[in-house]
C-alpha cells in the first residue's frame, strides 16, 4: 500500500473512533438524564403529617365510620419515602400515650401518585396496610384511600403537613 492510501485508511479509522465516541457519550448523557428523572420528583415530602383514615369499609360493624389520626414524620429520597409515627386520636379525641400505636410507612412517589406501605404495631397485633395517594399541589396535601388488614378496613385517606406552633 503506498504512503497516499496508508495516510487516507488513518484518517477513516480516525473519523469511524471519532464517531463512535460521539455517539457512546450521547447515549450515555441521555441514559444518565433518564436515570436521574426516574428518581426524582419535584414535590417534598419530607417532615410531619397528620394522617387521617375514614374506616367505610370493615368485617366488625364497631369500626364502621370511625376516624383514625396519625403523626408521622416521612423522609424523601429521590422518589422513595420512608416514615415512622404513632397513632394519636380516634374520632379526633387524643389517645393517652400509653394507647398510642407505632407505625412505620415505606412507599414510594411517581408522578403525583405516592404509593406506600404501613405496618402498624397494635395493641392485640400486628397489622399491615396500603395507602394509595395522590399529591394536591394546590394545598400540598395528599388524599386517596387506604386498607388495612386490622378488621379488614379500608375508605378514605388524607395527610396533610402538621401545623408548625410560631408560624
Amino acid at each position: 500500500m503506498d504512503e497516499q492510501g496508508l495516510t487516507s485508511g488513518r484518517k477513516l479509522w480516525k473519523t469511524i473512533v471519532g464517531s463512535t465516541v460521539t455517539v457512546l457519550t450521547v447515549i450515555g448523557g441521555a441514559l444518565g438524564i433518564r436515570s436521574s428523572l426516574i428518581s426524582y420528583s419535584p414535590y417534598d415530602l419530607n417532615g410531619e403529617w397528620t394522617i387521617t383514615n375514614t374506616i367505610q369499609s370493615t368485617n366488625y360493624p364497631k369500626y364502621q365510620n370511625l376516624k383514625l389520626g396519625y403523626q408521622v414524620f416521612l423522609t424523601q429520597k429521590g422518589t422513595d419515602i420512608t416514615g415512622t409515627g404513632e397513632k394519636w386520636s380516634e374520632n379526633g379525641k387524643y389517645l393517652v400515650p400509653t394507647a398510642h400505636t407505632h407505625i412505620t410507612v415505606t412507599g414510594s412517589i411517581v408522578g403525583t401518585k405516592v404509593t406506600a406501605t404501613f405496618l402498624e404495631d397494635g395493641t392485640q397485633r400486628k397489622t399491615e396496610g396500603t395507602f394509595d395517594w395522590i399529591y394536591q399541589k394546590g394545598t400540598k396535601s395528599l388524599s386517596g384511600s387506604f386498607t388495612s388488614t386490622a378488621a379488614d378496613a379500608s375508605g378514605p385517606s388524607v395527610a396533610q403537613r402538621a401545623a408548625v406552633s410560631g408560624k
